[in-house]
Order: C-alpha cells, then structure tokens, then sequence
C-alpha cells in the first residue's frame, strides 16, 4: 500500500497535471456495486462525463440503467453489441464512414471488452485501496506531459507498437477498453463526441494504460528527470518532492540529454575549423 500510494505522489510531483489522475474500475456483480463508496448516479451519465468528474475529484458509480452512451455501454461490456453494429449499419448511420464496408470492419477491430461487466467505479486513483484497486488508469493533460508519460512507458518497455486510434470513442474504447484487452498503453486524441459533452480543452488528450503497468511507467519518468527536464522544470520537481515527503532525486542542473549533445555538435564543429 505504502508503494502504492507513494507512486501517485510522485506522479503528480513529477507531471504538470491540471487534473486528477483517474482509475476505472470495471464491476462484476451487484453486491460488489452496491457496497463500493462513490456517488451512485440516478440520473443517466456518459461513461466521459465520469471521467471528466474523476479528473476533478468526484468518485462515480453508474451500470446499465444509468449509462447515457450506446457507445461506452458496448465498449465497457454492460451490454453486448447489436447485430447491426458488426455489420456497419449503426456506424454508416453516423456518418463516420465511407460505407457500410469500411464501418464493418471498424466495428471488428474495435475494442469492446465482452466479458459481463454490472458496473463502472470511477474515481481519482488516489481514492482506491487498500482492498479495490483499478483495472485501467487514465492521464488527461496537455501533450508536453503525455510525452513525459510516454517517456516512463519507454524506459521500461521500449517502443510501443500496438498504438490504435480511430478518432472516435476516445475515453471509452482508446484509452479504457483498448489498454485492458491489449494489456498495453495507449494514446488518444479524444474523439468529437467527448470533447462536446465532457468540453475537454482543445489541446488535452489522453492516455491509458492497465493499472500493473502504471508503477513501471512512474518510475521511467522519475529516472528520465535529469535526462529530459530542464532546470526550471528540475526546481518545480525538486520542491514538491519535499513538499510531499518524496525521497529527493539528485538533480543534475545545468544539462539534459539533448543540450549535451548540442554542446558535443559545436564543440566538433569548432575543432573541424581548426
């Protein structure tokens, strides 16, 4: 637990996030729904507009009944998708396609998670534990960031080379379904329907990855500080560190990994004119 809550510590120490870091947790049965702590909505909700009240600190439980997205309910396994959804019909319908071919094929390739799914907890991660834990975690924030997430992923894992993205159902599909049944991160750039309901900013995307992968990509970024950061950026990190507690990295000022080698690039030149 003590691991666990010092990697979210570190994560907001470390990344420049106007939002909650949020944690899905997908549930199996009513018995479970009812007894998790989290506001039970009466009214029906998109599964983004959860994540949009996550990322500012609401704790949000929702099932079939009040889900308000065909799309989500789908991709999330509340319910299972309909014949005319697998062979074009529902996506021809929205005009996202060529035809009826090219939105076939989508719906085949899209990620929707088929395993029975009662209920949906969202929340900011630091709100799970110590006996419920997340199945994906979500980062919305702007891209300077999300380079610094992808950087984490990098250090441990290499290139990530399974990235899909369509453009459409970016929190439900992209950055939730997708992450969970690949057991891989992903990238979004939200699609038109969450940034007119959820009015994310223009310039937000997302990214979301399975929650035993969040550890690993926190650390990537802890020990990419003084290899990417410059010195202003060293500073911030340095004092919320201590505000929070958070065993100091030694910082190395005054160089990063591209600024070294641009002083190697003219000390070169310098010597060729020589």
């Amino acid at each position: 637990m003590e691991k666990f809550y010092n990697d979210i510590d570190k994560a907001y120490a470390m990344l420049d996030l106007s939002r909650k870091i949020v944690g899905v947790k997908l549930i199996k049965t009513p018995e479970e729904f009812e007894i998790i702590d989290a506001i039970k909505i009466s009214r029906p909700l998109s599964y983004c507009m959860a994540v949009k009240s996550a990322t500012c600190g609401y704790s949000i439980k929702f099932n079939k009944e009040t889900s308000d997205c065909e799309g989500s309910t789908r991709a999330l396994g509340l319910e299972e998708p309909s014949y005319d959804y697998f062979n074009g019909t529902e996506g021809c319908k929205l005009g996202l396609f060529k035809d009826k071919e090219i939105a076939m094929t989508t719906a085949s390739e899209t990620s929707n998670i088929f395993a029975y799914t009662y209920g949906v907890l969202v929340q900011p991660i630091e709100k799970y534990g110590p006996n419920i834990y997340p199945d994906v975690v979500l980062i919305i924030s702007y891209p300077r960031e999300m380079m610094r997430v992808i950087q984490g992923y990098t250090y441990h894992y290499g290139i990530t080379k399974n990235i899909s993205m369509s453009g459409n159902q970016g929190i439900c599909v992209e950055t939730t379904a997708y992450p969970l049944i690949n057991d891989t991160i992903n990238v979004s750039f939200l699609c038109s329907g969450t940034r007119f309901l959820a009015n994310w900013s223009k310039d937000e995307v997302a990214i979301g990855m399975p929650f035993h992968m969040f550890s690993n990509v926190v650390n990537g970024v802890y020990h990419t500080i003084n290899s990417v950061e410059m010195d202003d950026r060293k500073h911030e990190i340095s004092k919320a560190f201590s505000a929070g507690d958070i065993a100091d990295l030694e910082m190395e000022y005054g160089k990063t990994y591209y600024t070294e080698y641009e002083k190697e690039k003219r000390e070169k030149r310098k010597n060729e004119k020589k």
